[in-house]
């Protein structure tokens, strides 16, 4: 008989007896019973402090409250951090969440822990570094906030394009850009309502809006772009793509300025996250809006500003402030430029794929393989505008471009003839194109349909040759002048697809379902199961590493796994490091059907985690909805931990396109009661068999 109780924390517990119960019961076709993870062991160890994070000295991005966590050694210890009581768990473990020790305007925080056990007493200091605090913003004297100037770096943009500028200075006051030609731009205060600053939209807590408008002193103004600022007006001839000013800071640094200012695109970690997992747990950073640190510029005579740069100008009562715009701005001269899109060898691995995104920093949209030809037409910082049609433009990383010299694109490209040939697990369609245009698929049921960008249609023949019973029907249609769209309805659902250009035209590869059993809807299969991490990945409190237990449980799927019939490909295999996209070069190179990536989460700085836990699956491409749906029920009815739901995010192992693939966070690391789950064999093989579930749910519901 299972014994259900519900913790302190709100966390439900089952004894382990249970666990064993539900996969006997499961195995014999019943529902699982699992209602969460097993009981915590009890440990009676040293009384030690260990804090796991956050690390001593590191920096975090929380300026309110965050999460500390660790152990003490003893589940019958007391722990005290900064005044609080912290509850310890039976195995010694602890899970905090505390306000950011520390007063406005420090650079650094200490958390002061002391944990007890009977007569025994030890106490630790742990510093923390935080983020700059806003400059504090008065209305009965002039400020301005240097460091929330924006843009700033180096920006290439066309005659009169709309370059947006903004900065954070006194409420009511007067906000001007002085431009080098003597002109100036009048910035406009932005009212805003309080809302809720610990909500966070992607764990569900979303944003309030409550009380009146007020002024928010934050200034804003759109500049038209005639002629250059800082360096792009000294060297008004510089291409986009012939600079590299990566670490190279603006000319138009404010005065006192610390020089180490970055002006490529860069990145910045997440300790211990995985809420981006498959791209080493890594959050993107605008630097169009990053802000650094910078000492205030109050009183700074005119003639102390560099030459050729705009001035920010702040004037309240009798009081002005000024800072020069961190900007080095170029307008072209010369029209587009034209490059070849070329993915960057990288230590992750390659993907093969060059991404597009819809602005700087934004998700990826497009996916592209070596060889397009596109023009230029902008660049922020490590971000290039190129153009793919008359209406469509696209953001690539910098150095995924290579110039062309003297290569002038024609204005469209023509494409001909279109040829389908069925191959037994494939259909092949051969797009004569008369260059290399950027491409998109997209996938609606049972209809696939090939975009090309800056293309015209001289298609007269449509051959399908022998017939091919998956294709239905294909036509083309001209959307507009710059955009042709070739669409192939078919008897079922793609199960994937691939596309390259190959011997002067484009090969379009749809991939066919493979033969499936309802009896043993999974015999057959191929099946790429990938043990997320290392590198990277989160810790618990007891210093579980995840790529440790996601191996675990991915050894456990696999067993399962290959007694249904499936053949089980492991990306990794032991605790050595795998390359990012090695993995997913694993899976196609071997014509996996489906890859599940193996995970376990972790939270960003200032989420709470007592209210934002649980299970949740990611996939990217639309033909891999229906699997992360399937797996989510699947590990909610193994795990019996909180739904926190499925949804679409670009994670690299959900990227592949040649077949279903989702990555799945069955558990938190940094819950105390689900990284001691984690750490049990039962509880991974209950992971493993949610999984299993979940994946003959999607190829039954394919069968449909």
């Amino acid at each position: 008989m299972s014994i259900l109780r519900l913790d302190g924390e709100g966390f439900v517990r089952v004894a382990l007896s249970a666990v064993v119960l539900t996969i006997v019961t499961a195995c014999a076709g019943h529902p699982p019973t699992v209602v969460g993870p097993p009981p915590i062991p009890p440990r009676h160890g040293e009384l030690v402090i260990d804090v796991v994070y956050p690390r001593d000295s590191a920096f975090i991005t929380a300026r309110d409250s965050n999460f500390i966590f660790g152990s003490v050694g003893n589940g019958a210890a007391q722990l005290v951090i900064n005044g609080d009581d912290v509850r310890v768990e039976p195995n010694g473990s602890f899970l905090a969440w505390l306000p950011v020790p520390g007063m406005p305007g420090d650079s650094v925080g200490t958390y002061r822990l002391t944990a007890a056990l009977g007569g025994q007493e030890v106490r630790e200091e742990h510093t923390v570094r935080l983020p700059r605090s806003p400059e504090p913003l008065t209305t009965d004297s002039v400020v301005l906030d240097p460091a929330t100037a924006t843009p700033r770096g180096a920006w290439w943009v066309r005659e009169r394009e709309v370059v947006p500028i903004g900065v954070r200075a006194s409420p009511g006051a007067r906000v001007r850009l002085l431009l080098p030609d003597s002109s100036e731009l009048e910035l406009r205060e932005v009212t805003t309502r309080s809302s809720n600053s610990n909500a966070n939209w992607v764990f569900g807590q979303v944003p309030t809006n409550a009380g009146s408008a007020t002024a928010s002193g934050i200034y804003r103004g759109e500049l038209i772009a005639y002629g250059g600022i800082g360096r792009g007006l000294g060297s008004p001839e510089l291409p986009p793509l012939s600079a590299d000013l990566s670490g190279v800071p603006t000319y138009c640094a404010p005065p006192q300025q610390e020089r180490s200012e970055v002006v490529a695109d860069t990145f910045t970690a997440l300790p211990d996250s995985t809420a981006e997992p498959s791209v080493i747990e890594v959050v993107e950073v605008d630097q169009d809006t990053a802000a650094v640190d910078a000492d205030s510029t109050r009183d700074i005579p005119e003639h102390t500003m560099p030459l050729n740069c705009a001035v920010l100008e702040v004037v309240l009562n009798d009081d002005t402030v000024r800072t020069p715009l961190p900007l080095d701005l170029w307008v072209a001269q010369n029209g587009a430029t034209t490059a070849e899109l070329r993915e960057e060898p990288s230590n992750i691995g390659s993907d093969g794929f060059i991404v597009g995104r819809a602005a700087p920093g934004a998700t990826t949209l497009w996916m592209w393989k070596d060889g397009v030809r596109v023009r230029v037409t902008g660049r922020r910082n490590g971000a290039v505008r190129v153009v793919l049609d008359g209406r469509t433009e696209a953001w690539v990383a910098l150095d995924e471009l290579a110039p062309l010299p003297g290569v002038r694109l024609p204005a469209r490209a023509r494409v001909g003839t279109v040829r389908f040939k069925g191959l037994p697990d494939r259909v092949e369609a051969r797009v004569e194109v008369s260059h290399p245009v950027p491409y998109q698929v997209e996938v609606d049921d049972r209809r696939i349909s090939l975009i090309l960008y800056g293309a015209y249609s001289s298609t007269d023949w449509l051959r399908y040759g022998p017939e091919e019973e998956f294709v239905r029907i294909a036509r083309w249609e001209q959307v507009d002048s710059e955009r042709y769209v070739l669409h192939v309805d078919l008897a079922g659902r793609p199960w994937g697809y691939r596309v390259k250009y190959v011997g002067g035209g484009l090969l379009l590869e749809i991939r066919k379902a493979p033969r499936l059993d309802s009896r043993a809807p999974l015999s057959g299969l191929v099946v790429a199961v990938d043990a997320g991490h290392p590198p990277a990945g989160a810790t618990g409190p007891t210093r579980l590493y995840e790529g440790d237990a996601n191996l675990a449980i991915a050894f456990r799927l696999k067993r399962l796994l290959e007694a249904e019939g499936v053949r089980a490909i492991m990306t990794r295999t032991d605790r050595g490091q795998v390359r990012l996209y090695d993995r997913t070069y694993i899976a196609e190179l071997l014509d996996a059907h489906v890859l599940v990536s193996i995970h376990n989460n972790a939270l960003p700085d200032g989420v709470d985690p007592f209210a934002n836990h649980g299970t949740s699956v990611y996939y990217f491409h639309p033909q891999s909805q229906d699997l992360a749906q399937a797996l989510q029920r699947g590990l909610l009815d193994w795990m019996g931990l909180p739904d926190l739901g499925y949804g679409r995010s670009s994670l690299a192992l959900a990227r592949p396109t040649w077949m279903p693939a989702a990555l799945t966070e069955g558990a938190f690391m940094m819950i105390p009661a689900q990284e001691a789950g984690l750490r049990d064999p039962d509880y991974q093989e209950a992971y493993a068999r949610g999984v299993v579930e979940g994946l003959r749910a999607f190829v039954l519901g394919r069968m449909e």
